[in-house]
């Protein structure tokens, strides 16, 4: 395959309502989504592209929906390939089921400049600049990947086949690859039950889900400790974790490797930093009531009521990101006026970090009940009045969505006064760390909540829990989370809603008929109806 254009260079987090606004899903007619392709951002674009023009982006291309009129209206303007830094997940796999042409190349989309004239070798994996002369060189596309492209897309390939076998042909069995990440704590055993699940669930399906277990944490800390560089995220894992079609984790963390020694990696550094390295920059927190565990929350039964809300934490700014500083010996800090320590943490955000995650909860709230608040403390921080007007502008965009404002310490009394009212509530880095533990106790135990870290490269699933090291080893951890994490990665990364359906109807059938780990047991709790860990996971296996 080889290509040869003009470019139009676009900047980074180019989403699909930019790519083609939301006012014209009503039809998936090819040359009438052409008509309006990037008109948002770019209104001269349909009429300047020509055929075999080529788009260069920065990173994130294609984020936001998973709607595949996005990579049909680029290809339907003419464009012969999009080079970026990075994709969408989504919208790669879009793109090469339409037989859309794009390649990763950070070097390449760094250097082209709007309106070189580019041409792209995509079996040998080469990028040209003839105007300035550089070459670049990006991963060329697996044969498959080839032949699915320059049939026109998987349907004209699978039509192809079919034709060919005189209509039979024996679908192939799916394969996903999942870096596993057993972590520290009780990780190795809820992992296993996770395992256990998923693999019930591919041959249900006639999947087949290949796990690789990787280290991370204080597990890897561990592993590295006496060479040059200890630490809780080995580059090992981070390229595993970019190669695989999702990341599973257990939990990292514990007091074995708690230090105050700013010189010394801590098990919560890897979290941090495969979030970072895989370009994820929101993290998503369902908040599920089981009738069955009501009597488990804190809260009374009828505050509980019809609760079924969803946290989006944005994950790469805030003070977790901001520069960290510590002095001693400072003139005026310490008591009475001497000298004393002083220490400080920046709270930082830009413009694009607010927007990509407030646009993607307001897009949740369109697929749900359509409300979205967004939490802030906008009377006091210079960022969350940042916050509050973007999020504004982004509102008028969503003329059926209805959004409030609420400020951080008004929604922590919110959520445990009238929880029901909420659907998506969206918030930055460290207002979501609080308020997501928070409502994880309306369901009455941190074993039951799970979450997903999503953005630019391949997602990571996980339980809301810790690490729990004074239950580790002993059986008895819930594995619920863990397994519920497995859930959100079938909805989440490999489109499987009726798959993920089915996790979820096991556990809530397993509740409703009164089996429990030792954490949502209760006094009423039939002795032998309280389960271990390995025998929790048999059970939703059973129910599967």
């Amino acid at each position: 395959m080889q290509f040869r254009g003009t470019v139009f260079r676009y900047g980074r987090d180019i989403d699909t309502d930019v790519i083609i606004p939301a006012r014209y899903l009503n039809t998936s007619d090819p040359a009438e989504l052409a008509k309006h392709c990037l008109e948002d951002l770019d209104e001269t674009f349909v009429s300047r592209v020509r055929p075999g023009d080529i788009i260069v982006a920065d990173e994130n291309f294609g984020c936001g929906s998973s709607r595949e009129h996005a990579p049909v209206a680029i290809k339907a303007a003419g464009v012969s390939c999009v080079i970026a830094k990075s994709f969408a997940r989504i919208f790669y796999r879009n793109s090469i089921n339409m037989g859309l042409p794009i390649l990763e190349c950070p070097e390449a989309a760094g250097a082209i400049s709007d309106g070189d004239v580019v041409s792209v070798d995509a079996d040998a994996g080469t990028i040209t600049d003839e105007t300035t002369g550089t070459v670049f060189h990006a991963q060329p596309f697996p044969p498959f990947i080839q032949d699915i492209i320059n049939e026109g897309g998987l349907v004209a390939r699978t039509k192809r086949v079919l034709a060919e076998k005189g209509g039979r042909v024996a679908m192939a069995r799916a394969t996903y690859r999942i870096c596993t990440l057993p972590g520290d704590g009780i990780g190795p055993e809820i992992m296993a039950e996770g395992k256990k699940v998923l693999a019930a669930v591919g041959t249900r399906a006639n999947v087949d889900f290949v796990c690789e277990d990787h280290l991370i944490g204080g597990a890897a800390i561990d592993a590295t400790e006496g060479t040059e560089n200890p630490t809780a995220l080995p580059e090992e894992t981070l390229l595993a974790a970019r190669a695989s079609d999702a990341v599973l984790l257990a939990a990292v963390g514990g007091p074995k490797w708690t230090n105050t020694d700013a010189g010394k990696p801590r098990p919560e550094q890897g979290l941090l930093a495969i979030r970072k390295g895989l370009g994820l920059y929101l993290n998503l927190r369902p908040v599920r009531m089981f009738d069955a565990l009501r009597d488990a929350s804190p809260l009374r039964p009828e505050l509980l009521e019809g609760v079924d809300l969803v946290i989006v934490r944005e994950l790469t700014g805030g003070l977790y990101f901001g520069e960290h500083r510590r002095e001693w010996d400072v003139e005026g800090a310490g008591v009475g006026g001497g000298k004393g320590g002083f220490a400080s943490d920046a709270m930082e955000y830009s413009e694009y970090e607010v927007d990509r995650v407030v646009r993607w909860a307001f897009e949740a709230a369109r697929r749900r009940r359509g409300v979205v608040h967004s939490v802030d403390k906008a009377n006091v921080l210079e960022t969350s009045r940042m916050w509050r007007e973007i999020t504004h502008a982004i509102a008028a965009e969503y003329p059926d969505v209805r959004a409030e404002d609420l400020y951080v310490d008004n929604a922590a009394m919110q959520l445990v006064a009238n929880p029901a009212q909420f659907d998506v509530i969206v918030t930055e880095n460290t207002f979501g760390d609080i308020l997501s533990d928070e409502a994880s106790m309306l369901t009455g135990s941190l074993g039951m909540l799970a979450s997903a870290s999503l953005g630019s490269g391949t997602a990571l699933y996980e339980p809301s829990h810790g690490s729990a090291p004074d239950i580790a080893g002993k059986g008895i951890a819930n594995p619920l989370a863990q397994i519920l994490s497995v859930e959100l990665m079938l909805r989440y990364s490999f489109q499987m809603d009726d798959e993920a359906d089915w996790i979820v109807s096991a556990v809530r059938s397993a509740l409703d008929d009164g089996w429990r780990t030792a954490d949502i047991a209760d006094d009423a709790t039939p002795a032998d109806h309280v389960l271990g860990t390995v025998a929790m996971g048999d059970k939703v296996v059973e129910y599967l």
